[in-house]
């Protein structure tokens, strides 16, 4: 078996495996708010993504946090770190140039928390508290498994601070849910992978092609891109649905491929109405998520994936699954071995 698949087939019990350590186990409820100072959240790439969901939470529960690429914080922010502050770095080998320097140039380390796969990395090394996501090495150069769990892990790290011990506890039933639900999209993906490839111009010649979310799923369109450029050598824009409308829109002039996740949330019936509106400018749509409209007579042109998950925060896990199995099948298309690459390499050890 490919290895990328063979970890985008490990997610599941992945995710079973975080909820008995961190839920049932009863080491969530050491994790305390910060009581002063703000909350910085800085990574790379899918490791930043991630933590996009957790970073909304806060952001809306009035904690003063911050969400910032590592290699701009490194040059454009390090003096807005003061002591009282809380630093959480997130890399899933520990050892990304970018975040081992930004902990080492910080000015108290005893507010560091860390999430690595490799906990006794130089980072897990630097950080007053490392937090194993528990998805052990990845071998494909594309993230899959170290994403999925890192975004778990920074929702339960956001809901630690911010909810009631009889709220939390009702998450292993959540957790539980979301692993069926990807079990089963992950056990049908040929056949309905195969099928949406044989409709969607996903890999062949397009004028445009863009992925639109809003809220917590941008973290799943913006790590979607990074899947197909890795994986499929294919590039797409990403957009928040609400940025679409102040200009990108006029793509939809020219032939427009879009993937557009809308998830349960605030914002679904805005970016499902955003969804049916590009449908009638003879753009293909791939929607992910949830529908409040039919469109089944040019099929051709519509595919729906379902999510039936209806956190928010959470669902985006099932979004990037959805995600990670069609850049997979596109490379095989593309006579590519998926979850390999010729440039880059699965650390970055300079900038």
């Amino acid at each position: 078996m490919n290895r990328m698949f063979k970890e985008i087939k490990e997610q599941p019990e992945l995710i079973r495996k975080i909820s008995k350590k961190y839920l049932i186990d009863g080491k969530l409820f050491s994790w305390k708010a910060p009581k002063k100072g703000k909350i910085i959240i800085t990574g790379m790439g899918s490791s930043l993504f991630a933590a996009y969901p957790a970073y909304l939470r806060l952001l809306d529960h009035g904690y003063p946090v911050v969400w910032i690429d590592a290699s701009e914080l490194l040059h454009y922010g390090l003096n807005s770190i003061n002591k009282e502050d809380t630093l959480i770095s997130i890399s899933q080998s520990g050892e990304s140039f970018e975040v081992v320097e930004v902990i080492k140039r910080c000015p108290n380390n005893d507010q560091i928390i860390g999430f690595t796969a490799q906990i006794k990395s130089t980072m897990g090394k630097l950080c007053a508290e490392t937090i194993d996501i528990l998805s052990g090495t990845e071998e494909s150069i594309t993230s899959t498994k170290a994403h999925t769990a890192t975004l778990a892990l920074l929702n339960l790290l956001s809901l630690s601070w911010i909810s009631k011990q009889n709220e939390i506890n009702g998450l292993r039933s959540l957790l539980d849910q979301l692993a069926d639900e990807i079990e089963e999209v992950i056990e049908n993906s040929e056949s309905w992978c195969n099928d949406l490839l044989d409709e969607l111009d996903i890999i062949q010649p397009s004028h445009h092609k863009v992925i639109i979310a809003r809220g917590p799923a941008l973290s799943s369109a913006w790590h979607g891109n990074l899947c197909f450029s890795e994986c499929a050598k294919e590039l797409f824009a990403v957009f928040s649905a609400g940025q679409f409308r102040h200009g990108p829109y006029e793509l939809a002039v020219n032939p427009l491929l879009a993937i557009i996740l809308s998830l349960h949330g605030k914002t679904q019936k805005l970016t499902s109405s955003l969804a049916q509106e590009i449908i009638q400018k003879e753009a293909q749509i791939l929607l992910i998520g949830e529908k409040e409209f039919s469109f089944s007579e040019r099929s051709h042109r519509f595919k729906f994936l379902p999510i039936h998950c209806n956190d928010e925060y959470f669902a985006p896990m099932i979004a990037i699954v959805y995600l990670q199995i069609i850049a997979y099948y596109a490379a095989i298309r593309k006579d590519i071995e998926p979850g390999t690459a010729q440039i880059v390499s699965k650390m970055t050890l300079k900038e």
